[in-house]
């Protein structure tokens, strides 16, 4: 697995314009290729992700990775982020990542944002 240092992220993204999207990838005017991958599991553990409200053809001017926050379950531990990317101030997409810890929460995932096959892990359980 390739890891980026988080830090570095906005030097992947920054002025670039998304001209394709899904629910499960962006595609920016250089060819750049952004997911949500599961990087890391351990048995029923998993990571997943979404991409929501996006605009097309705005230049990307911050990118905003959110706080870790924990989602109450009785049975496991769940964790979620949420990345927004801006346009000046204007937020012009959201990703959402939760994290699953499996069974009781005795496992472990990390949730990436994945730029071009580097990954940038945002979440974990």
């Amino acid at each position: 697995m390739n890891y980026g240092d988080l830090k570095d992220l906005n030097k992947h993204l920054l002025y670039k314009r998304i001209v394709e999207w899904n629910e499960d990838k962006l595609v920016l005017d250089d060819g750049t290729i952004v997911t949500l991958e599961e990087s890391e599991q351990d048995c029923c553990a998993s990571a997943s992700g979404k991409f929501s409200n996006v605009k097309l053809d705005a230049v990307i001017t911050n990118v905003e990775v959110g706080e870790q926050i924990n989602i109450p379950n009785d049975d496991t531990t769940i964790n979620e982020v949420k990345v927004t990317l801006f346009h000046n101030q204007n937020p012009i997409a959201l990703a959402e990542m939760p994290a699953v810890a499996g069974n009781g929460g005795y496992y472990y995932s990390v949730g990436s944002f994945v730029v071009n096959g580097i990954h940038f892990p945002i979440v974990e359980a």
